[in-house]
């Protein structure tokens, strides 16, 4: 499945899409990552569709930086971003493998956990962009090395 890119460097949103139409969006849960929504569909709103990324400049460093001319590298938040150069696979928060708990569309992969107040609901806690050097390409560039002078985390794996 294609996803399609939108960028305003303007406003620093980025939208990435996967065509189908979205039935809500989902803030990450960490606050760190809120101004990330995970944008769904179906019957348990875990059908990915697409992202919305307040602040994408910030959130995509400091693996990748703004092409607009003269744009400085960001320090970005190592904390919750990571950046694995050989698959070139951007994740925010936390990914997990537990079965039922991821959802894709193309190179996009979103993670969940059961909200613990009511299990019928999910929390999006992680959100993972492959081949990021290839969508982001029109609108970011990488950054050799990372802008950071911490090493870059090793994702966090969970099961639920």
């Amino acid at each position: 499945m294609p996803l399609t890119l939108r960028y305003d460097p303007e406003s620093d949103v980025l939208h990435i899409s996967a065509g189908p139409k979205s039935d809500g969006a989902t803030p990450m849960e960490e606050p760190e990552l809120d101004l990330i929504a995970i944008e769904a569909a179906g019957e348990d709103n875990r059908n990915l569709v697409g992202v919305e990324m307040i602040f994408a400049s910030s959130y995509v460093a400091p693996y990748f930086r703004s092409r607009q001319e003269n744009a400085p590298p960001r320090v970005g938040n190592p904390e919750h971003t990571s950046y694995d150069p050989a698959t070139d696979t951007l994740t925010w928060g936390i990914a997990t493998d537990a079965p039922g708990m991821v959802s894709q569309a193309g190179d996009l992969i979103a993670y969940w956990r059961p909200d613990p107040e009511d299990e019928t609901f999910f929390e999006a806690i992680g959100l993972s962009l492959r081949n990021a050097a290839q969508h982001l390409a029109p609108f970011f560039e990488r950054v050799e090395p990372a802008a950071s002078s911490q090493p870059s985390r090793q994702v966090e794996r969970m099961s639920v």
